[in-house]
């Protein structure tokens, strides 16, 4: 498996894994999609060593302060494969300088909370009540927010 930074991903790349992930909204505008990973301030890609696309992870940043992890994807015929900590670990390397490194998830109860809360906290990360702080969010334009 081969980590790098990428300026981009082309359009079926990105349809097929936020669609093999199950984050079909993405897939509404997929020209939007493209932009916005292009737009990332960091877009990793885990790929195999004969270039399929097993995941991604994309930031939004400032570069300096604060790092917001925008999304974590594994393709599913990779999991438990390390793909997602190999991401994670490189991105937390990148950022180690900044004073926030944030991500938002499901919240605790929901399915894909099962996997993700227990997953992200063996990495180190700390929901944000435990740090005595909260996060708001301005839902815009309905399902646009959700998955």
């Amino acid at each position: 498996m081969r980590i790098a930074a990428e300026a981009g991903l082309d359009r079926a790349e990105a349809r097929d894994l936020y669609a093999a992930v199950g984050w079909h909204s993405y897939l509404d505008d997929l020209d939007r999609l493209v932009r916005g990973l292009a737009g990332s301030h960091t877009l990793l890609t885990a790929r195999a060593d004969d270039g399929r696309l097993l995941g991604l992870a994309r930031t939004v940043s400032d570069g300096e302060t604060v790092c917001y992890v925008q999304d974590v994807l594994v393709h599913p015929g990779a999991h438990r494969q390390g793909v997602g900590r190999a991401l994670m670990e490189e991105l937390k390397h990148r950022y180690a300088h900044c004073r926030f490194f944030v991500l938002s998830t499901d919240r605790a109860g929901t399915e894909g909370a099962r996997s993700a809360h227990p997953f992200y906290r063996s990495l180190g990360l700390i929901p944000h009540e435990e740090q005595e702080m909260a996060a708001f969010a301005l839902p815009i334009g309905g399902e646009a927010g959700r998955q």
